[in-house]
């Protein structure tokens, strides 16, 4: 009760913040929509084992990693294939200290073109999972439509057509943890512009969708903060690929379609996304001393 009212109480919030741009109020969910519930203080137990009691019933359950800490919210959240996960949030007090190991520091620069551009030259693509399974996913969704419904051929259309999705998210979240794991073993600190990750969706839709950048920034945090080392970002409004890495002059206007272009002052070739990432390495060094 105490989770559910909390959510209702930030739903009627957010509504009446936003009353004015057409949001309606919150209203109830059905409950094959319902996809979570979240224990607080009591209505669970541990017995030992992968045994847990929750209510008056026990079930059974695979451990994933050892749960270390005191628990405070446990939360059952069903998929859209109807399997049961139970996530555990605890409080685990550690002392976080910046460990040098590589003594590297890079600026990244994401793009369209290519998934991260580094200032010392890295280039690295995104598969786009996607785009490969795009043919797939519109087969399985046709299918899906033709069924009758309410049916049990519909349903079971509807289970194949979240796996095809289910396939893609697991893949791509598979190749960002690899590759996070990949850049804090060469870098102790990444720096990283600001995204606006709502302006750039409205922009480009499924592409922005399909490169995920918030989703592998937050895996990237994580792993960053498990081996002590640091990701930092400069402000969103700094023109990174505006301004010119060897003199500091700063273009006017530069369209989205330029991929080069050359100094007005120094007469200097500048590649976009490259010239970014070492001017967000730039940015985030000036401040740092500064400070």
């Amino acid at each position: 009760m105490q989770d559910i009212c909390q959510r209702i109480e930030k739903a009627y919030q957010l509504f009446f913040k936003h009353n004015k741009k057409g949001v309606r109020p919150p209203g109830f969910k059905k409950v094959k929509k319902y996809k979570s519930f979240t224990l607080k203080q009591a209505g669970y137990k541990f017995l030992g084992g992968n045994r847990i009691k929750i209510g008056k019933q026990v079930y059974q359950f695979y451990h994933s990693r050892e749960i270390e800490g005191k628990i405070k919210t446990l939360t059952i959240k069903r998929t859209p294939l109807g399997e049961l996960f139970m996530l555990a949030v605890v409080a685990h007090e550690s002392e976080l200290e910046i460990k040098s190991t590589t003594s590297k520091i890079a600026g990244f620069d994401f793009g369209l073109k290519t998934f991260l551009t580094g200032s010392d030259g890295t280039l690295i693509d995104s598969p786009q999972f996607l785009k490969q399974s795009l043919n797939a996913i519109k087969k399985a969704s046709r299918i899906h439509s033709k069924k009758v419904k309410g049916s049990s051929n519909r349903e079971r259309a509807r289970k194949n057509l979240v796996r095809k999705y289910e396939d893609v998210c697991n893949r791509r979240r598979d190749w960002f943890w690899k590759l996070a794991h990949k850049l804090t073993d060469t870098f102790d600190v990444l720096c990283f512009e600001t995204l606006n990750l709502k302006g750039m969706q409205r922009l480009w839709g499924r592409k922005i969708s399909d490169l995920a950048f918030g989703e592998f920034l937050q895996i990237l945090e994580w792993v960053a903060k498990k081996k002590n080392k640091q990701v930092v970002y400069i402000d969103q409004w700094y023109p990174s690929s505006k301004t010119c890495s060897d003199c500091g002059h700063i273009l006017e206007k530069l369209d989205l379609s330029v991929r080069q272009w050359r100094c007005p002052s120094c007469n200097s070739v500048n590649g976009r996304d490259e010239n970014a990432a070492i001017n967000i390495l730039s940015c985030w060094g000036i401040n740092h001393w500064v400070r």
